[in-house]
């Protein structure tokens, strides 16, 4: 259900395509949220048939006609809702831990499963503070278009809004790298 909610959020700032959306679910909102194009382009239709966005011809080519959807009033006041509810949570699916639970029989095997683990999220890491970096140097278009179609008031919120989102993940980043390190180092003590 969230990915409707992405997409309004997406459209809150401005029109766009769907290719503009799994553009930016394999970028900005892909930290957060993920999401195919076999997804995308039915959820569009199912907001658009139930008012929550508008959908507009706009040309492309000589022979390719696209959509740009922007959100309805409608939408907005979902959105907002949706944004004001408590959290809820999917059930916790974490196979890195219920690898560990039935690795007994060969714990040195988990090396290189550790040592990926490690590499994933250094990297994830890394695009976390750059993409962070550049939303601070209002070098990142879609979050200036955000800040300058509102107040200076918002503006600020935008990005601290931003700012908790980004730097509680790559906390989160930086704690999956400690605890691989420890994993990784306890291994090293085995010995074997």
């Amino acid at each position: 259900m969230s990915l409707r909610y992405a997409i309004l959020g997406y459209l809150s700032t401005g029109p766009g395509t769907g290719y503009d959306l799994s553009r930016q679910f394999d970028s900005g909102l892909g930290w957060f949220w993920s999401a195919r194009h076999s997804q995308i382009y039915p959820e569009l239709k199912r907001l658009a048939d139930a008012g929550l966005v508008d959908r507009h011809d706009a040309v492309a080519g000589e022979v390719f006609d696209k959509y740009v959807y922007s959100i309805t009033e409608k939408g907005r006041a979902e959105l907002q809702q949706w944004a004001a509810a408590p959290p809820t949570y999917p059930p916790n699916r974490d196979s890195e831990r219920l690898r560990l639970i039935f690795s007994d029989d060969d714990p040195l095997a988990l090396r290189p499963h550790l040592e990926a683990h490690l590499k994933h999220f250094r990297e994830r890491r890394e695009r976390l503070q750059q993409t962070w970096s550049s939303m601070q140097a209002g070098d990142h278009d879609r979050v200036r278009a955000r800040i300058e179609a509102g107040s200076r008031e918002r503006a600020e919120i935008t990005l601290k809004l931003r700012e908790l989102a980004y730097t509680g993940d790559i906390a989160r980043a930086e704690l999956e790298i400690t605890w691989a390190l420890a994993a990784l180092e306890w291994l090293d003590s085995l010995g074997r």
